[in-house]
């Protein structure tokens, strides 16, 4: 700490510099040859997290990069800042908000969190999924719903989106869930097009009631119904989840039918709270309190043990060694499971959007990047899209392969087949294949000389990449909250290292606030004080109007 309490700059630390020759030194030595000089690696860098098994031994780590990894961790407040998060206090600084999603997942084992707003939150939620389900709660015409649109943007859809596609196959689904995000009107229509009116419950999904996506969406569904069933109270057909229940209310949503939410809950962390409901109507309300327990098992963890062998928070370190001493600045996400296609995209935000930061929590100007670019898709189709980047690209691309070891849809070995892929692909990625392996295999098949070194060198693979494997059981709600969980707490502990607020997102609102600005310019083709690139553009909107 420097004398006026701020932290001290991070790479002016002896942790920093320390990890800066490890990073050089590393480099010289490949991770075959650590497993090589090391029978028990595999064991000793690998465990149980919650419902998951996590690999982290194929990276470039040792018992003293990882003392120094620690240190560093140590430097950055890490474990102080830990245990301000868990106790409520405000780690969200420039909000002044307190970020104790620890406090949601308890309530999924206890049914108490010791906060009155979480618990009144999860009674009202337990009640309209009570209601729904139980055919008390009704549509306009006196019909049971049987689908759920949830209208929402960015955390608001991301988290209910990705559980609802991996709980897909865990019972009999209560209500068939659909999506409506994007404001471009395609979506919106597409969704009208197939729903049934008379049974459908839309939830409009927004911690401020004011995102213009959200609000263009609802009106449009509410108009489509109006009109649709020729009447004009369709209130019935339209539940709220929010931290502004007035400003629902003055939407036309019955008070009765709006789920508080606490104001502190971010919008990419909130699937944990009330903004789970699509969830719990759409597979029961026990499935969404398995996810929470899920997500409690990883807290409990990570409250308990000590930060040289706990996974989540190495595995954020590690985020900052590949980083700041290696230069990596990509990351993919590659699970073997189809219903966690839509991982990727939901990690985007939750990484990108928090670890997107350029000064620290003080408002100083880092002296060192932050943050990843997160990308991928599920396997085996990565396998024949980008694959051979991961391979043979010159930048290497720590890469995240997660499974399941057992299928909902078992059909002869392809599940088996499945796992070899995965398995294979972070062997793969960590061996490689010399050139001149290549050329005795080349030559041992009947190539001639030439030929086999010439080829050789196009097909030599140098390996030495990182990655690590995460599988659980099977793909169940404790499982995916486990998941979601660990993921959380890798980005906390990066960015609690690096001292920045992995909390807001002041990028974000200002985009919000400038397309606002812009809508009355491309009504009227034309705006003050903007580029000439942008009054092009407007101008061309207009015109194309006419």
């Amino acid at each position: 700490m420097t004398q006026d309490g701020n932290q001290a700059p991070l790479n002016h630390s002896q942790a920093w510099q320390g990890l800066d020759q490890l990073a050089k030194d590393a480099a010289a030595i490949s991770l075959s040859s650590r497993f090589a000089s090391d029978p028990e690696r595999a064991q000793r860098f690998s465990g149980e997290v919650g419902n998951l098994f996590v690999d982290y031994s194929k990276h470039h780590l040792d018992s003293h990069i990882l003392d120094t990894l620690c240190a560093l961790a140590e430097a950055g407040g890490l474990a102080s800042k830990l245990a301000a998060l868990r106790q409520g206090a405000p780690v969200n600084n420039t909000e002044d908000r307190k970020a104790c999603y620890p406090t949601l997942r308890r309530w999924g084992k206890e049914h108490a969190s010791g906060d009155p707003a979480i618990d009144t939150m999860y009674q009202t939620m337990q009640r309209l999924v009570t209601e729904v389900h139980s055919g008390t709660r009704r549509g306009a015409t006196g019909k049971a719903f049987t689908d759920v649109v949830n209208i929402g943007i960015g955390g608001s859809d991301f988290g209910p989106r990705l559980l609802c596609d991996a709980l897909s196959n865990h019972g009999s689904s209560k209500l068939k869930p659909h999506f409506a995000a994007n404001i471009d009107p395609s979506v919106i229509t597409d969704i009208l097009g197939v729903i049934p009116a008379e049974t459908t419950l839309f939830l409009v999904a927004s911690k401020s009631f004011g995102t213009q996506e959200t609000r263009a969406n609802a009106e449009a569904a509410m108009h489509w119904l109006r009109e649709t069933l020729g009447q004009e109270d369709i209130s019935a057909h339209f539940m709220a989840v929010t931290s502004k229940p007035e400003a629902a209310a003055r939407f036309g949503i019955t008070p009765d039918q709006i789920l508080a939410v606490p104001e502190w809950v971010g919008g990419r962390f909130s699937v944990w709270s009330g903004f789970g409901l699509a969830v719990a109507l759409s597979y029961g309300m026990p499935a969404f309190e398995a996810f929470l327990e899920g997500g409690y098992a990883v807290d409990q963890y990570v409250a308990e043990t000590p930060m040289a062998e706990n996974i989540p928070l190495l595995l954020g370190l590690l985020d900052v060694w590949y980083r700041n001493f290696w230069g990596y600045t990509s990351h993919a996400i590659l699970p073997y499971e189809h219903r966690l296609g839509l991982l990727p995209t939901y990690l985007q935000q939750l990484f990108m959007e928090s670890a997107g930061k350029s000064v620290d929590q003080d408002g100083n100007r880092l002296g060192f990047g932050t943050g990843n670019v997160i990308w991928g898709t599920e396997g085996t189709n990565g396998q024949h899209s980008f694959h051979q980047l991961l391979h043979q690209g010159g930048d290497a691309i720590p890469c995240d392969f997660i499974a399941a070891l057992t299928s909902y849809n078992p059909i002869g070995d392809q599940h088996q087949a499945l796992l070899a892929n995965c398995f294979g692909q972070s062997l793969v990625l960590m061996s490689g294949q010399s050139s001149a392996e290549i050329e005795a295999d080349l030559l041992a098949q009947g190539s001639p000389a030439d030929e086999a070194a010439s080829l050789a060198r196009h097909k030599a693979m140098l390996g030495n990449r990182p990655s690590t494997t995460i599988l659980m059981d099977k793909l169940s709600p404790a499982a995916l909250g486990s998941l979601i969980a660990l993921y959380e707490y890798r980005l906390i502990a990066a960015s609690f290292t690096w001292n920045i607020n992995p909390f807001d997102q002041w990028g974000v609102e200002r985009g919000k606030q400038i397309s606002q600005l812009l809508m009355a310019g491309l009504a009227n083709g034309e705006a003050d004080n903007v580029d000439s690139s942008t009054a092009q553009l407007l101008a061309r909107y207009a015109k194309a109007q006419k």
